[in-house]
């Protein structure tokens, strides 16, 4: 392994295009990969969990398990987060023994069933968020050696620089964002990954009050400690899982008022990939006010954008908050033909996602 000044060059560019274009990061760790003789990569935030990893694709059956069985909170590693934050790196060597590497269950049930054993990490800041870039190795390959290290340390600039380049471009989606829901159909809040609010649409703001306000970051329900508590674990179902019909993430969560129609609140989580999780925000809220509903005429998006009669009624059906088996079964047909009227309709509205395909389609219609 030899990290020479052209590689660094060619690694840090590759991650700012994966900066700028997420569907590139896949290039950029497997140059990182190869440039440090490891089998791959991955990036695990030290401030807060978050639903999934930006990794390469090579350790995708390693990390399947890393939250589902609870690895994420056993992570033998973090006895090496003093080093990381002292001098910017750590290995295996600094904070395991060969017998504990043979007898604790993170290295011998986790990573030795997966064929992995030995890594490196780097110090990885983004705004207030800090993460360790993983260069994991397999057990044949074994650990990084002292010239090794050295080498490893000349990417901790340039990961570092790539990172808060992504945070920016992020903080700029965002407002973006925000400013696209002050015309969305619902009011709207974005968070983070955590629950906590980021941004508010100012026609969410308006309904703010005694029902429903924002304290300390966190949407609550002031005279309703149950609701808050149904609000929360909505939220964390939405962000953490994939939505099914009869899920906590796909169930609204209804706030009733003093003389007026309740409000619903739903969660749309934003899937994320590579850099992209460096920009925090993790899902939209939308907020109805069943006292100002309306409904979104279906000729006007056959006639601006070719959709079908179904495909029609799959976008209002979407816009009102529903989840895509919901909307299957209120449309009575399978979960599989709704991806692919969903997949027509992205095409047909030059969209890549649900949240942007509502996005786009509110602002247009004034809602």
């Amino acid at each position: 392994m030899f990290l020479d000044d052209e590689t660094l060059q060619d690694i840090e560019n590759s991650l700012v295009t994966s900066a700028l274009q997420s569907h590139d990061w896949d290039k950029a760790v497997a140059k990182i990969a190869t440039s440090t003789g490891a089998r791959g990569v991955v990036a695990i935030p030290l401030k807060g969990r978050v639903p999934g990893l930006p990794m390469s694709a090579s350790l995708e059956a390693v990390a399947d398990g890393y939250f589902r069985d609870g690895w994420s909170k056993n992570d033998y590693r973090v006895r090496g987060v003093p080093k990381l934050l002292k001098t910017g790196m750590f290995v295996d060597q600094d904070y395991a023994t060969p017998e504990a590497m043979r007898s604790e269950a993170f290295y011998a049930d986790y990573l030795r069933s997966h064929g992995f054993q030995w890594s490196a990490g780097l110090m990885v800041q983004a705004g207030n968020d800090a993460w360790v870039m993983m260069m994991q190795r397999t057990i044949q390959q074994g650990p990084y050696t002292l010239d090794e290290q050295i080498a490893l340390r000349r990417l901790i600039a340039p990961l570092n620089r790539a990172a808060q380049l992504a945070h920016s471009l992020g903080e700029a989606r965002l407002t973006g964002i925000a400013d696209a829901l002050e015309t969305v159909r619902n009011p709207s809040v974005l968070l983070d990954r955590t629950g906590r609010v980021l941004r508010v649409s100012s026609g969410a703001e308006r309904l703010f009050g005694p029902d429903l306000t924002v304290r300390l970051g966190e949407l609550v329900v002031p005279s309703d400690a149950q609701a808050t508590a149904r609000l929360r674990a909505h939220i964390t179902a939405a962000i953490w899982s994939d939505p099914q019909a009869v899920s906590l993430a796909s169930a609204p969560i209804v706030i009733r008022r003093e003389a007026k129609r309740p409000l619903t609140l739903r969660v749309q989580p934003l899937r994320k990939a590579g850099l992209e999780y460096f920009d925090g925000c993790r899902a939209i809220l939308t907020i109805t006010d069943l006292d100002d509903s309306r409904e979104l005429a279906g000729d006007i998006l056959k006639t601006l954008y070719g959709l079908t009669p179904r495909e029609a009624e799959l976008c209002h059906s979407l816009l009102a908050g529903h989840s895509t088996g919901e909307c299957a079964d209120r449309l009575g047909i399978s979960i599989h033909t709704t991806r692919t009227h969903l997949k027509k309709i992205f095409v047909k509205t030059d969209t890549a996602s649900q949240t942007e395909l509502m996005i786009v389609l509110s602002r247009n219609f004034g809602l």
